[in-house]
């Protein structure tokens, strides 16, 4: 399919230029789904997938000088929770492929792209998903037979609003697994979002009995500054109002890291006679706020936590736990995916997908590096083989614990959502079908509106209100 918005014939020319490159040795064109700077891989398909995932996280921008193009953005830690989240997707479309009765005789493809956690960067890969090639072309698949249903994505609000827009003005939908803002539901502004997540309205409800129930009316709070801090706490901030609750501060976290920020947060918070204090962030985010508080030994606050880091591995550490103990709030639901664990250490650098992040993954598990890959780890001798084995590190680690499955069930049901709505426009009965004239559509040449119009995808406008309250103590 080449979806075209931008359609007068003057673009001919060019497109044959930008889409396909002139036959190769062996009379193929190079007109596939590569990686990007080995941020991107894929995996071939009737249909492709998309997915946006941070796989790594606190990025560093260079210092370029106006007269000069940026270089790109430095990831300098590399996620094991999100890396579980990649090969979630993987799972769960390698499991509907071996479905005889979903989606007969079609396979799903998918391309993934590493954000960083960098808006620049989703943008970049939902382009690059949007085209089918490195080359990014707005408006244009360069892909015929092979078109794009959906991208699942992304993990964070400030991201997903970004690509929700673009996404929209081609109505490819967008289904997140994480972001919760309730600006993201309305429809006039982000036509094809969907998500498996409830929207922070629903939370915001729960955060305010909360206080209630425990009588706490004098309060401090901590919020990011992203959309999705400063939305939730702003919908926070009125409704405690209105329930008769003050604050006794309102501090903002910084996206980077920032000593002075930081510090005077910390000083904030000693200082106040404030008790219970809510914090609207993510884990990236708030983690050198804790270690500062943890350093300077703050205790006896009770810290009241949002979704985005209520289940922290990273901040439940011994290190931390004397500052953190006693911390309540709200979880995303919980279930469990049979198969996914035997799926995870299953994964090898071996594989002929996915190479370029596979063996980054395999220097942050093993502690070891590659010799084609410099500089990950920062002068460590010991070189990777390959032959390592996942099993041996058993189930402590972020990557292979699958007994607290959240945001991974979310990803996993999101890719289900966009294979039955494809399943509703595959197994359509002329006559019977959503559009005109009861019309079906192609299932392997398709418009990506069309996706959206399925009885499948119509579940997910709804807003879900499933959230589990959580406490963690030592």
């Amino acid at each position: 399919m080449l979806f075209r918005l931008l359609a007068p014939a003057v673009w001919s020319h060019f497109l044959s230029l930008v889409c396909c490159s002139e036959q190769t040795g062996a009379g193929l064109a190079a007109c596939t789904l590569g990686s990007l700077k080995g941020r991107g891989f894929s995996a071939e398909g009737d249909i492709i997938i998309g997915g946006i995932f941070p796989v790594h996280y606190n990025k560093v921008f260079p210092d370029t000088p106006f007269t000069e193009l940026p270089g790109p953005t430095r990831c300098e830690i590399f996620s094991q929770r999100s890396y579980r989240w990649v090969q979630t997707m993987v799972f769960a479309i390698n499991e509907i492929n071996q479905n005889a009765t979903l989606l007969p005789n079609l396979t799903l493809g998918f391309g993934i792209y590493d954000t960083c956690g960098a808006v620049h960067r989703g943008i970049e890969g939902a382009l690059w998903m949007m085209s089918g090639q490195e080359v990014l072309v707005p408006g244009y698949r360069c892909l015929p037979g092979t078109p794009l249903a959906a991208i699942i994505g992304d993990a964070g609000s400030r991201i997903s609003l970004a690509i929700a827009r673009i996404l929209g003005l081609y109505s490819y939908p967008l289904i997140s697994y994480f972001a919760t803002v309730p600006q993201l539901s309305d429809r006039r502004q982000f036509p094809s979002f969907f998500r498996t997540i409830p929207s922070d309205v629903f939370q915001v409800q729960g955060l305010v009995r909360l206080m209630q129930h425990f009588g706490w009316s004098w309060l401090g709070l901590l919020a990011s500054e992203d959309d999705y801090g400063q939305m939730g706490s702003q919908i926070l901030q009125k409704e405690l109002l209105q329930s008769g609750a003050c604050l006794a501060f309102h501090e903002t976290v910084p996206l980077l890291y920032d000593k002075r920020k930081i510090q005077r947060i910390v000083q904030v918070v000693k200082s106040s006679s404030a008790k219970a204090i809510i914090v609207f962030t993510f884990e990236s985010f708030l983690m050198p706020v804790v270690v500062e508080m943890a350093r300077q030994n703050v205790t006896g606050k009770v810290w009241v936590a949002t979704e985005g880091w209520s289940t922290s591995h990273n901040l439940a550490n011994r290190e931390l736990l004397k500052t953190m103990d006693g911390t309540i709030g709200f979880a995303i639901r919980r279930a469990d995916i049979p198969g996914l664990r035997e799926h995870l250490l299953s994964v090898s650098p071996n594989s002929p997908t996915n190479k370029s992040l596979v063996k980054l993954f395999w220097e942050e598990m093993f502690k070891c590096k590659w010799p084609d890959i410099q500089d990950n780890l920062g002068g460590s001798q010991q070189l990777c083989t390959g032959q390592e084995n996942l099993s041996q590190l058993g189930m402590a680690t972020a990557y292979s614990d699958v007994s607290n499955l959240r945001i991974s069930y979310n990803i996993y049901n999101a890719v289900y959502a966009a294979a039955h709505a494809l399943h509703d426009l595959h197994s359509c009965k002329p006559g019977e079908g959503p559009f005109a004239n009861g019309g079906c559509a192609n299932i392997r040449d398709f418009e990506p509106w069309q996706v959206i119009h399925t009885k499948s995808t119509i579940l997910y406008r709804q807003d879900s209100q499933s959230y589990l309250l959580i406490l963690v103590k030592e």
